[in-house]
């Protein structure tokens, strides 16, 4: 049987660890310079600030649209030296009345240097690859197919009012950030896990500058008439050492406290 000094010595090494590893885990996730607290009450929120797309009317139309995160975790300091960007796009695979299903989604964030994008230009997008998203394939109440996002439309599909809105399911499939954000966590009801849930809001407004025409070239501010917000929900997928080192720390001491307790005894024999 153990020693009392020596289960001491244990239980004080598994202390010291657990104090350790709580300091260690409230430590920001930084990937590429974009940091973020994952022991946030709102981890893992990113949202999105000069979002821009284009309009569809019909299925097979293909949306497509840009922006900038604008903060994370309700933190917008995420990166001090860099924008966040994005370009994503989806096709409209079904209409029914004002309601809309996308398949074939993506998503491509980049990074860049800080003040490089200009919401105005859509071409000011670009930069090195951070972090890429693909569309997950669930099922949403009141709609007639399945697909990866939903959007409900005030006014025309063309044209959509104040209060518009999608919602969708999203899977990291690449890019740095992949380790820290590719969850699995969010249930998308018919057996699967998806690691982000993307929530979005938008109107028509286009540029003032545009005059009401709508452009065929991607790289035009004009063809992105429809303003927008955005944020991806999941949660920070950080390794936790706490648990591990707790009882990798643990272990040690408890072997090292044996070797002396066998030590003792092959001593006294």
């Amino acid at each position: 049987m153990l020693k009392k000094k020596y289960i001491g010595a244990v239980l004080a090494g598994a202390l010291a660890l657990g104090a350790w590893s709580g300091s260690a885990m409230a430590t920001p996730v930084n990937v590429n310079g974009v940091m973020w607290d994952s022991s946030s009450p709102f981890d893992l929120t990113i949202q999105s600030l000069n979002l821009r797309e284009s309009s569809v009317s019909n299925v097979g139309d293909t949306l497509m649209g840009y922006g900038q995160i604008g903060s994370i975790n309700q933190d917008n300091h995420f990166c001090a030296s860099c924008d966040l960007t994005f370009t994503f796009s989806y096709t409209v695979s079904d209409i029914n009345g004002n309601k809309v299903t996308f398949d074939n989604g993506s998503f491509q964030f980049y990074l860049q240097s800080a003040g490089s994008y200009n919401a105005a230009d859509p071409g000011s997008v670009g930069g090195s690859s951070w972090l890429t998203l693909a569309g997950h394939t669930a099922p949403q109440t009141d709609y007639s197919s399945l697909g990866q996002l939903y959007a409900t439309v005030t006014g025309t599909i063309p044209q959509p009012g104040q209060f518009s809105g999608g919602a969708g399911l999203l899977d990291v499939t690449g890019g740095d950030a992949m380790p820290y954000i590719d969850s699995n966590t969010i249930a998308d009801g018919i057996g699967g896990f998806a690691d982000l849930h993307l929530n979005s809001e938008f109107q028509s407004k286009p540029a003032s500058t545009c005059g009401g025409n709508v452009s065929s070239d991607p790289n035009d501010i004009c063809h992105y008439p429809i303003s927008g917000t955005g944020s991806l929900t999941g949660i920070t997928a950080v390794p936790e050492p706490g648990t591990i080192g707790m009882l990798g720390l643990g272990l040690g001491f408890l072997g090292l406290a044996m070797r002396r307790r066998r030590k003792e005894i092959d001593n006294r024999a």
